[in-house]
């Protein structure tokens, strides 16, 4: 059997068969065939969102996270578990800070597509920031 070398590519990367059928715009079932004559064994489903999140999360450096997974039309880092769309960026503030987000989660750095722990901020955190910008520096002009 002749195998797409760019599915074998992303199937020695670890990627599940879904995320490879949908980035190449090929079937399930041609990546499980490719899969099955390479050896690679199938990659268990995630048990948690924080599992499904690891799996694309990357460390890019200096504190910093690249996702490599999907995104949803805004270009928004996001994954499926469980059937339900989830905000990477709400995985990783839950992971940090032990609560959900209120609002919508974003990095604070200018890494761009950023999900780390470390750099996202929910709603009031962000107001309370720019409070205290404001305070400190005043107001915008």
């Amino acid at each position: 059997m002749k195998i797409r070398a760019d599915i074998a590519a992303l199937l020695h990367e670890g990627h599940c068969d879904s995320y490879i059928a949908r980035e190449l715009h090929t079937g399930k079932r041609t990546v499980a065939t490719a899969r099955l004559h390479l050896g690679i064994p199938p990659i268990a489903p995630a048990q948690t969102p924080e599992q499904a999140w690891a799996a694309y999360a990357q460390p890019a450096g200096q504190g910093h996270m690249e996702w490599t997974g999907p995104r949803n039309h805004a270009g928004t880092p996001v994954f499926t578990y469980r059937a339900r769309r989830i905000s990477a960026r709400a995985v990783a503030f839950k992971a940090r800070y032990g609560r959900d987000p209120i609002g919508y989660v974003k990095a604070l750095c200018d890494h761009p597509g950023c999900v780390s722990p470390c750099c996202v901020a929910d709603k009031p955190m962000r107001q309370q920031l720019d409070t205290t910008f404001n305070a400190i520096f005043g107001g915008a002009q």
